[in-house]
């Protein structure tokens, strides 16, 4: 079975390059009903709206500021671009929407933050 590694995917936030551990991103839809009396009674519905949304996590690096990017805060707005191994992206204008710190003992500090894309988002090399 072949498999495609992650070790050469990164993560870029306003131009600047993450110490990317890991990054997930799905592509999401809302959907309004549009039942109605000429339905047959069976359930109808439509895609109103598409979206990327997902996680990063990434190490810390104090080099960088205070949260390893000076870009990235809860309730902020940053330019995002999530490379695959395989030389493709996701590019986005993304609301970062929760920002997590895990801090063990005897272990590398890392930060987390979620975010949901905001207008037009594209995929490609």
């Amino acid at each position: 079975m072949a498999y495609q590694s992650g070790r050469g995917g990164y993560i870029e936030v306003a131009g600047d390059r993450l110490d990317v551990i890991a990054w997930e991103a799905e592509e999401a839809s809302d959907w309004e009903e549009t039942t109605g009396a000429g339905s047959g009674g069976f359930k109808e519905s439509l895609a109103v709206r598409k979206y990327l949304r997902g996680t990063v996590k990434a190490g810390f690096d104090p080099a960088k500021g205070p949260k390893g990017t000076p870009e990235i805060a809860a309730g902020s707005t940053v330019d995002l671009v999530l490379h695959t191994a395989a030389g493709e992206s996701y590019r986005a204008t993304a609301n970062v929407q929760h920002l997590r710190w895990v801090t063990p003992a005897g272990n590398r500090i890392t930060f987390a933050f979620d975010f949901e894309s905001t207008g037009a988002y594209t995929y490609g090399a």
